[in-house]
């Protein structure tokens, strides 16, 4: 069944000259409702197929398999009957569709292939899972260039066989809201939305770009119910240079992560985590993050104890396999050419100079993985002087690897192991191996590090377009921020046993004033309790203009955008305070039906 309205046409009256306007074509608002004769993919194909931008189809209740792709161009709302409670994490599964597709990664039951300028929905579907074997194909994949692209009121019931519910990827912006999702081995959102308005495909743009905190250019997930009914905790995650705020979600042992740049594409670029609050049904960390800036305020955690705080890595300066040499960013071990290194032998970087050696030996005896022990004649090092240093293989065999120092004796150095990406064995050690000693001070898109020099060209050959060689992409100190986030009375702070960051440096925890400065941290209270000063930040490779320093939280700012969410976060630089960032109008505008642009009109002969 297809309904539309009826066409209309106008004249124009200029004063007291009458303008006659012949129109070879009239416009009409595309507003059709056309319903499906059944859950069944071919009736679904067949009403989508009759359908244009701006319409909706209906899916009637019902239960239907499906075999293949559903694949989505035109601009449409697909609506089930499928209601959802995502406060009390229950749904009424009315339109039912049970995937049985081939077990291929990225072969998901729906994938919407969305344009610029077009607005896409999906609401009100359940999906169940009838295959065993494990896959990636996920349940929803957003692709294309869309900025408004919503899902909403679907219910994603266990699927222990699959492992991402929506995947959104190239430049997608938009909402999730009030789903249920419930977990086993599987991802609730994978996002890899870096590429908006580009043809690069590795995240490289959206690095090159200001964050823009608190804007639409990034993908919303925000009053959904998130439920991981596994002991094995299971995360958010984002990679490509993705952009997405995770906010006033019900989260029931699922934490948040992402992947830093240490493959062949760049890492997560900027996260907003707040108004949460999370549920440890067994033990768990908050979240543990390798790359890219946050914000994170205003979430509350229940259940069994958290593990640790909110944990930031770069694993680029503490392990380097074969996959990410190989991927061309090389070890972060100070001598790489992406990274900012100490070239003075002082914890000191100065452009264009060579990184400093502070020892170069070769290893007597090596414990494989955990320890290096030099001798004859004995280097006689103080005891840990060599602590969050690095040290580089330059053996013929796996030249380059490396391994984060954890300490030291007079002449045996303790190393870490890690196993690395996809398994692969990290760092070994063995008598005979040579070996020097650097040490990293920034690690390229480092939580705590944005906009910087274009990168280009592909694994086997990046270059930084600014200089036309491998080299630092200046990036700016853009800080991570903490604050008001509590289980019960226990503050949850941000945390990092990495050896390039520094408390109140790259990151700021929540902090009183002391005598009317912002010393450290992030103070809060109303705008009229901001203490008088603060403290500027403090940028070691000396590329960001006043670099932000410590903050303030004045929660009653109003809301910008008819937003509910108050509060401003203000930062000193400069020797001012600076009004940095406020949240995004919530409910987003997709979700409260705010119109944007007319892109939904056509020509109607």
């Amino acid at each position: 069944m297809i309904s539309r309205p009826s066409r209309f046409a106008f004249l124009p009256y200029l004063g007291a000259v009458f303008v006659t306007v012949f129109l070879a074509a009239d416009v009409e608002l595309r507003a059709a409702t056309i319903t499906a004769a059944s859950v069944s993919l071919t009736d679904v194909s067949a009403a989508i197929g009759s359908a244009n931008d701006g319409d909706t189809v209906i899916i009637p209740a019902g239960t239907a398999t499906w075999t293949s792709q559903l694949i989505i161009t035109n601009g449409i709302t697909l609506m089930g009957q499928t209601t959802t409670d995502s406060v009390a994490g229950t749904a009424v599964d009315n339109t039912i569709i049970v995937s049985n597709l081939p077990s291929t990664t990225g072969n998901p039951p729906i994938t919407i292939n969305s344009s610029a300028g077009k607005s896409y929905r999906i609401s009100g579907l359940t999906f169940q899972d009838a295959r065993t074997t494990p896959t990636l194909n996920g349940r929803i994949s957003l692709a294309g260039q869309s900025q408004a692209v919503r899902i909403d009121h679907c219910h994603f019931s266990v699927m222990p066989a699959q492992s991402i519910c929506i995947e959104v990827a190239d430049g997608v912006y938009g909402v999730a809201d009030h789903n249920v999702m419930e977990l086993a081995h599987t991802q609730p959102f994978h996002v890899d939305n870096g590429n908006a308005g580009s043809t690069d495909s590795n995240g490289n743009a959206a690095w090159a770009a200001p964050t823009k905190w608190g804007s639409t250019d990034f993908f919303f997930a925000e009053d959904n119910y998130i439920k991981n009914t596994l002991t094995e905790g299971i995360g958010f995650d984002g990679t490509y240079g993705s952009r997405f705020v995770i906010r006033h979600n019900h989260i029931y042992f699922v934490h948040i992560a992402d992947h830093g740049t240490e493959g062949g594409v760049r890492g997560a670029r900027a996260k907003e985590i707040y108004g949460n609050d999370f549920h440890n049904l067994f033990a768990d960390a908050p979240a543990g993050v390798r790359s890219g800036s946050v914000l994170f305020y205003n979430n509350t955690w229940d259940g069994v104890a958290l593990t640790t705080g909110f944990s930031m890595k770069a694993f680029r300066s503490f392990e380097s396999t074969s996959g990410n040499r190989n991927q061309g960013w090389f070890a972060g071990d100070g001598s790489g050419p992406f990274d900012v290194n100490d070239t003075e032998g002082n914890l000191t970087y100065v452009p264009g100079h060579t990184p400093f050696l502070y020892f170069s030996g070769t290893a007597t005896t090596g414990t494989n993985t955990t320890t290096i022990v030099v001798s004859g004649p004995s280097p006689n090092w103080q005891p840990d002087q060599w602590r969050n240093f690095a040290v580089k293989k330059t053996s013929a065999t796996d030249t380059g690897n490396m391994s984060l120092i954890l300490g030291n004796t007079g002449n045996v150095l303790t190393v870490d192991y890690t196993a690395g990406n996809g398994g692969s064995p990290g760092c070994t050690w063995a008598a005979g191996d040579t070996f020097e000693i650097h040490r990293v001070l920034v690690v390229l898109d480092q939580s705590g590090r944005g906009q910087g020099d274009l990168i280009a060209g592909n694994s086997t050959n990046w270059v930084n377009s600014a200089t036309g060689t491998r080299a630092w992409p200046h990036q700016v100190l853009d800080p991570v921020y903490g604050w008001n986030n509590y289980q019960g009375t226990k503050y949850v702070p941000l945390q990092s046993p990495g050896n390039t960051f520094v408390e109140n440096r790259e990151f700021y925890n929540q902090a009183a004033p002391v005598g009317g400065v912002q010393t450290t941290g992030v103070g809060i209270g109303t705008l009229a309790n901001r203490p008088a000063t603060g403290v500027g930040g403090v940028d070691i490779a000396g590329v960001t203009p006043n670099p932000p320093g410590t903050a303030y939280w004045a929660t009653d700012v109003a809301s910008i955008n008819g937003s509910t969410d108050n509060g401003a976060l203000y930062v000193w630089r400069g020797g001012a305070w600076v009004l940095y960032y406020q949240p995004y109008t919530y409910p987003h505008p997709l979700v409260s039906g705010v119109p944007g642009a007319p892109t939904n009109l056509r020509v109607v002969n």
